[in-house]
């Protein structure tokens, strides 16, 4: 399944990468679904997350990146794949970023997952725009 969101956010492009690479900063910008968020020894991120009535434990690891205009993160947990790519343009004073998620699910469950990881990516979108703006 994959999904995309853009949005705009305030500040420029090296602030909100700097919010996106940096993983302390990073977990505090996840949605409310995401539980637990934690930075590991090796900087992986670690967290529960709880969509539909399941929960479900993920490892995730940034695997590249631009500065300021691109990072990839991949799940590294080994129970399913997934990879999460946030591309950061400028846009007058501010910055625009699409958050590009991609997720091995099941095509039955992938048609009910769809709406509820497309609401959580906006609100981390929005909770990107909100701290980025106050860095």
């Amino acid at each position: 399944m994959q999904v995309e969101v853009s949005g705009r956010c305030a500040a420029p492009p090296e602030t909100v990468f700097g919010w996106i690479a940096d993983p302390h900063k990073h977990i505090r910008m996840l949605p409310d679904g995401v539980r637990n968020a934690r930075v590991l020894e090796n900087g992986d991120m670690a967290c529960e997350l709880s969509a539909m009535g399941m929960e479900e434990h993920m490892v995730v690891r940034i695997v590249e990146t631009d500065a300021p205009r691109r990072l990839l993160e991949q799940r590294v947990d080994g129970r399913r794949r997934g990879r999460t790519e946030f591309r950061i343009e400028p846009d007058g004073a501010g910055s625009l970023v699409t958050i590009a998620c991609e997720i091995e699910l099941p095509r039955l469950l992938a048609g009910l997952a769809r709406g509820p990881v497309e609401h959580g990516l906006r609100s981390q979108l929005r909770n990107l725009d909100a701290l980025s703006a106050g860095a």
